[in-house]
């Protein structure tokens, strides 16, 4: 029953919270991305990628390394829906901030939204999971 053994490891680890939250923002991330890159017109190459790593490594990885752990998982996953939901609308409005009233090029648009969305996420998470 080698098959068997091996079918339920794999089971196990993939659904595991961590790696459920890591499959959600991945899900949540294609998608979003692909919606940003047509949304946006020209220079959305740099910010669609940019978005989707936000959402599917920083998402996960806020979740994973600053925010406790809940004891059932579909709170977890409910958890990362709503920061990928929080971390788009943060992203997508840089974006548009400095593209629209900035005037910056979409490039460093993206960089920035990026940055500020990053970092600024993981710095607040920061500062909460230490007090």
């Amino acid at each position: 029953m080698p098959s068997t053994n091996t079918v339920s490891r794999i089971y196990n680890w993939a659904t595991t919270q961590r790696n459920l939250t890591i499959f959600v923002a991945i899900l949540i991330a294609v998608p979003t991305a692909y919606a940003f890159q047509s949304m946006v017109s020209g220079g959305g190459s740099a910010g669609d990628f940019l978005l989707l790593m936000t959402l599917a490594v920083g998402v996960p990885t806020a979740y994973d390394e600053y925010w406790p752990r809940y004891t059932q998982t579909w709170k977890a996953i409910a958890w990362v829906l709503t920061a990928c939901l929080v971390v788009t609308i943060e992203f997508v409005g840089l974006y548009l901030v400095g593209t629209e009233y900035v005037g910056v090029s979409p490039f460093y648009a993206s960089i920035g939204a990026f940055l500020i969305t990053d970092l600024g996420n993981l710095a607040w998470l920061s500062v909460r999971h230490r007090t």
